[in-house]
């Protein structure tokens, strides 16, 4: 018995032992995947991303200040009027599209890396002037000030556009919508328990994190290579893909003729405003903002406190914002998911008409004298759709449609003229609602969502799992034109031959050599055969 117990002890050991081994080369294994994901897939590449995206929580910051700011302010000033107040919340908005369009500018000059940091002044002194402010006019200066960061902040989906793989395109574009959720979230969720000038002053450290995460990531590859530094470019390139080939495939792709751009006089460098493939996307992408504006998005973003507070709700209105920004959170996520699984026109759509639906139910709800809880669902439910499609998808999309060229001016445009919506929005909205009353404005924001759904569904350009080029040949006079992200001709072709290359996932993908990247020695041969055989 003795002997038997023995025995199977051992072998008990032994078991244990081979289970231990086993384990640890499991986990072995499982470093061992990891590792060889982060150094050859695609975690360099969403690093960079999210640290360009880190800007939208300064910019959420911006856009919900105002909500915690004014219940503050006003009862703090009690002689303060309904115009001084609407001000406080539209002065964040009217210098939106001042730094939109300097941004657009500066984008292309200057880099999308540089300008991404150099948001930190104009965000770090506005937020330290409301922070000290002693008088009604400093805090309007500071709310202005501030408003520069949201204007240039839309370099970030520039960059993200052009760093990023097709496939991984949407979902790190969406993550800045997401961002900026997160901040009015913070911001919400502060302004409930303390004093506005202490949340300024969070703000106001809270704006070093961009600069500091983007000094350890590299400029744009494609804004590298279209100055003609073309190793600084292939490095940015090994960096985000950690692969040589697949750095150097890309980079051929990016490479276009420079020669022809840097002949241009001054009138030919403003006829490319006026290409088809500029003015197309530029008209679709304003109507999308006007339809988004419309719809009140924005109005409850800015005006949350009060808005809830005139809607009429059954919850404190502090606690409906903060539910508000935890939805938008959440939703945020969501959206983010579903932009990789869904067509853009299927999500734009489907969110537009969802959320015109949930506000006409709140404007039944109001009008009928419904219960408060059923109508704060309806507008939860609103901000709920939205974030599905109808608010992130305009500007990720400002970001992809517009050629290489004048990519940055034109988003800096596009972006420039949707600030100006918002601001004729939020600052209107109380007499909007003061004239057709706040039922009247629950009506009108359902009709504009619907309105909006109909016109995604039939105008919306698709972008997803495109790339750049093919984005922008949609918009082409002729399909047989100059590639305007590659430069060559697609009509002067010698051979279109598949070169295979490897993806940073992996996957490995056809490409078409033009007759640019073709060596001068073999088009030489090609042509004395062609001679001979003739």
């Amino acid at each position: 018995m003795t002997r038997l117990r023995i025995m199977e002890m051992l072998k008990r050991r032994a078991a244990a032992a081979r289970f231990g081994v086993g384990r640890a080369r499991t986990m072995l294994t499982s470093i061992k995947g990891f590792w060889k994901v982060c150094r050859y897939g695609d975690l360099y590449m969403v690093l960079a991303a999210l640290a360009a995206q880190s800007i939208n929580i300064s910019v959420g910051f911006c856009q919900g200040f105002s909500a915690v700011l004014l219940p503050q302010y006003t009862h703090e000033h009690p002689n303060i009027t309904y115009e001084q107040s609407s001000w406080i919340a539209s002065l964040g908005v009217i210098s939106n599209p001042i730094g939109a369009l300097l941004g657009g500018m500066m984008v292309d000059a200057v880099g999308r890396r540089l300008l991404l940091q150099s948001i930190v002044l104009p965000n770090l002194i506005g937020w330290l002037v409301i922070a000290f402010s002693e008088a009604y006019v400093f805090l309007c200066v500071g709310r202005f000030i501030t408003g520069f960061t949201i204007g240039m902040s839309t370099a970030s989906y520039i960059y993200v556009a052009e760093i990023t793989t097709p496939e991984k395109r949407g979902v790190l574009s969406a993550v800045g919508p997401g961002l900026v959720s997160t901040g009015i979230f913070i911001v919400y969720f502060l302004g409930a328990f303390i004093h506005w000038r202490h949340v300024a002053a969070i703000c106001a450290g809270f704006s070093l994190l961009t600069p500091f995460l983007m000094y350890f990531v590299p400029e744009s590859p494609l804004w590298l290579a279209s100055k003609g530094q073309m190793k600084e470019a292939y490095s940015a390139l090994f960096w985000l893909r950690q692969n040589n080939s697949t750095a150097q495939q890309e980079l051929m792709e990016f490479t276009k003729d420079r020669k022809t751009s840097e002949n241009m006089t001054f009138k030919q460098k403003l006829g490319l405003f006026k290409r088809r493939n500029v003015l197309k996307p530029f008209a679709l992408l304003i109507v999308f903002f006007i339809f988004q504006e419309m719809s009140g998005i924005y109005v409850i973003l800015y005006y949350a406190v009060d808005f809830f507070k005139s809607v009429g709700t059954s919850v404190n209105e502090f606690t409906a914002s903060i539910i508000v920004g935890g939805v938008r959170v959440f939703m945020g996520a969501v959206g983010a998911c579903l932009i990789n699984s869904f067509r853009r026109k299927t999500l734009a759509t489907a969110s537009g008409l969802l959320l015109g639906v949930a506000m006409l139910g709140a404007a039944i709800c109001d009008t009928l004298d419904g219960p408060p809880l059923i109508k704060l669902a309806c507008i939860l439910l609103h901000v709920s759709f939205s974030m599905v499609g109808f608010l992130q998808l305009p500007w990720i999309m400002s970001g992809e449609l517009y050629p290489q060229d004048i990519r940055g001016v034109m988003s800096g445009a596009t972006s420039c003229c949707a600030y100006v919506l918002i601001f004729f929005n939020i600052k209107t909205y109380p007499q909007l609602e003061y004239y057709i009353t706040s039922n009247g404005t629950l009506y009108l924001f359902a009709v504009c969502a619907l309105l909006g759904a109909t016109y995604c569904l039939l105008f919306l350009p698709e972008t997803k799992g495109m790339t750049l080029s093919e984005i922008i040949r949609q918009f082409e006079d002729e399909k047989k034109e100059v590639d305007p992200e590659i430069g060559c001709d697609k009509q002067n072709k010698i051979e279109a031959r598949p070169v295979q290359r490897r993806h940073s996932a992996g996957a490995a993908v056809s490409l078409e050599k033009c007759d640019i990247l073709t060596p001068r020695w073999t088009q030489k041969e090609t042509a004395k055969k062609m001679a001979v055989h003739e």
